[in-house]
């Protein structure tokens, strides 16, 4: 087996989070993959069939994955004339039956989406006659993505489902918060913490365990901190009903050590804050400064926290003198009145 360039779209719904994460569980299933070029909602990358397919599911942001064949110029002559240069054989081996035409514009493509699919799938007929078309189950599905300047044109391997994270929204659980953190945002934190499956992955501020069940559900070993017991309680029902068998849940005070040193691979986890949080005893910024000196004798070495914080406050101070760096930093928009920042720290 040998590696093959795949391009993968990535959802608009972040700025830079969704490349980010991509990337992270990139480096995870295969560290020696190659990064061919990358824009707003595509990233082509060398890598493994089997490992491109994964990075679909595993990742909240990347929404499908296609075998790249080539790129072109986004104009509708030029697209139809590369799909014409490529090697009948190589497009559609003898074991494909049936085929469909797919085309994706982003960031306001004028082009004929549907007259150019035609075009393609006429063509594609034309020169191999013992296909047919089949829209529903196709063997075989050619997509092109057309951003303003380059179109890139592939086989379609992958694409998520559409309600991939529905039975666990915040509000379909038997336990929610008021500043319960949705799956798709905490699986994309979990994944940019890096870490290899089957490691172990604390959760200091767990809440109703959002995290901790993108975590399990993700491979990982899982233990969550909760201050305060009715919340606990509330998180255990969520594990329950969707990790069943995998509740290791404490209650206890994060910035109080109750694990031996170096016990962790990586801490992720959504510390209180906002109008509909109240913290113990001091303010977010002597919260996380005593935590981070607890946390740092919690990890590995290269260990990282991924926490999301308020966007306005600053960890450069926090962090001081403790032995972590900011590796990585991504903005996301919540809502009117709350813009989060993804931070990734490494020891």
């Amino acid at each position: 087996m040998s590696r093959r360039r795949y391009f993968f779209l990535l959802s608009g719904i972040y700025e830079t989070l969704p490349r980010a994460e991509l990337k992270a569980v990139l480096e995870v299933l295969d560290p020696d993959y190659r990064l061919i070029e990358e824009s707003s909602r595509i990233v082509v990358a060398e890598t493994f069939e089997k490992v491109a397919r994964e990075v679909v599911y595993r990742t909240a942001y990347t929404k499908l994955v296609g075998e790249f064949l080539l790129k072109c110029k986004t104009d509708e002559n030029a697209i139809l004339k590369s799909v014409k240069n490529i090697d009948p054989e190589e497009l559609a081996g003898s074991e494909i039956k049936s085929i469909a035409v797919r085309g994706i514009r982003l960031n306001g493509v004028k082009l004929r989406k549907l007259e150019l699919e035609a075009s393609i799938g006429e063509h594609i007929l034309n020169t191999l006659p013992r296909l047919r078309v089949d829209l529903e189950k196709p063997d075989l599905t050619i997509i092109f993505i057309s951003e303003p300047e380059l179109t890139f044109i592939g086989k379609l391997l992958e694409v998520k489902p559409k309600h991939f994270f529905d039975e666990r929204v915040a509000g379909k659980r038997p336990f929610s918060l008021p500043s319960t953190m949705q799956p798709d945002f905490s699986r994309a934190m979990v994944n940019l913490a890096r870490v290899g499956i089957g490691g172990r992955i604390l959760d200091p501020f767990a809440g109703a365990c959002g995290i901790m069940i993108e975590a399990l559900l993700l491979g990982y070993e899982v233990y969550g901190v909760e201050l305060k017991d009715w919340i606990a309680l509330g998180g255990l029902k969520n594990l329950k009903r969707y990790v069943h068998g995998r509740e290791f849940m404490i209650v206890g005070d994060a910035r109080k050590p109750m694990f031996r040193e170096k016990l962790f691979n990586a801490i992720v986890t959504d510390p209180p804050y906002g109008r509909s949080t109240t913290i113990p005893d001091r303010s977010i910024k002597n919260l996380l400064t005593e935590f981070f000196e607890v946390a740092v004798e919690l990890l590995v070495n290269q260990g990282k926290i991924v926490l999301a914080i308020p966007s306005e406050l600053d960890l450069s101070d926090l962090i001081a003198g403790s032995g972590l760096r900011i590796r990585e930093s991504h903005l996301a928009r919540v809502h009117k009145s709350l813009t989060r920042r993804v931070v990734v720290l490494e020891s």
